[in-house]
């Protein structure tokens, strides 16, 4: 018995060891065949630390690197149709708004709005969307609410989550959308449903295992659903409406597996852009309102550096945005 025991042994060493050089092949295998890049990102906008203009906050370690985890830097990034860029400095608690060239405009104090709307604590903004008639959307953390700005200087509104146990309760807010009729999506990512507000911040609709949206302007909606076991194929679904039923738009799939799949959102000619990360680049594709692939850009793995909310997001022309943090600066990089 002692024989046939140590001969197990030294066989299950051996495949051990067998194992051990595969994956050493492989590895070598990947440095030595990396996914061709026919695409990179450029500098755009660069932010120093602190709380002046072109500043942003975020925490550092010692050796000035920013730290592991949410909310240690600034959460929110969009563009609107008019091409400016909204910046959610969170631990600034105020948005800063830039134009398409990248000058600095009006910054709009947080705290103060949410004060003025009727909310018990500061504001720690987490997502930012483009409201309608002059609006500004803001997820507030904290307060766990939706906070309504004014551009044109009128009076901030706050809506709040109805009690627990309600069809359209929310808990944590992870992403917000709107669409043309000036409707507010609300992902939770605690309890992965999608509560659906009007206008007035009623809330109308809720949509169960709704989490990962892209929204469009006209109510359509997208989400990634669950890949293979070999995690080489992603479905993107697609609705007209929200609440309608969800169809396949396309079938993402790839020679190495997809690590991670993300929707970036839809551009102003309701193109839906969709990111997904293999072991060895980054690939970023434009889907038409038929599935097809109109574009496709590969571009090689990169990091943003800490645990941004919305790391990337895109414009109405289909420019795409992206992070980077590197001490002692934080950039806003375009896709060339």
């Amino acid at each position: 018995m002692a024989t046939e025991v140590r001969t197990e042994n030294q066989g299950g060493k051996m495949m051990r060891v067998l194992a051990i050089l595969l994956v050493f092949i492989s590895n070598m295998t990947l440095a030595m065949n990396p996914e061709p890049a026919n695409a990179a990102f450029s500098s755009w906008l660069v932010f120093s630390q602190g709380s002046g203009k072109k500043q942003l906050m975020w925490l550092s370690e010692e050796d000035g690197s920013m730290l592991d985890g949410p909310f240690q830097g600034p959460m929110a990034f969009i563009t609107d149709k008019n091409g400016n860029l909204w910046v959610g400095d969170s631990l600034n608690a105020r948005i800063l708004a830039f134009d398409s060239n990248g000058k600095q405009g009006r910054e709009y104090d947080l705290i103060a709005a949410a004060k003025a709307a009727g909310l018990a604590s500061d504001p720690l903004l987490i997502d930012l969307t483009p409201g309608i008639n002059g609006k500004l959307i803001a997820a507030d953390a904290s307060n766990n609410a939706i906070i309504e700005i004014d551009l044109r200087g009128g009076k901030p509104r706050a809506f709040t989550s109805p009690p627990a146990g309600s069809d359209h309760h929310w808990s944590q807010i992870n992403r917000i959308h709107s669409d043309s009729a000036g409707e507010i999506y609300i992902e939770d990512v605690a309890l992965r449903h999608t509560v659906i507000l009007n206008r007035d911040g009623k809330p109308q609709k809720t949509l169960a295992g709704h989490i990962g949206l892209a929204v469009a302007e006209s109510s359509r909606i997208a989400l990634i659903s669950a890949s293979d076991g070999e995690m080489t194929e992603w479905y993107v679904l697609t609705s007209e409406q929200p609440g309608g039923e969800l169809v396949k738009l396309a079938r993402l799939n790839a020679e190495n597996p997809i690590l991670w799949c993300s929707l970036i959102g839809y551009d102003g000619q309701q193109r839906l852009h969709v990111i997904y990360d293999t072991a060895r680049a980054r690939h970023y594709i434009t889907l038409d309102s038929e599935g097809i692939i109109t574009n496709k850009h590969t571009t090689l793995l990169h990091d943003p550096g800490y645990d941004v909310n919305r790391p990337d997001w895109i414009d109405k022309s289909g420019r795409i945005y992206t992070l980077q943090v590197k001490h002692p600066a934080l950039s806003i990089l375009r896709l060339d």
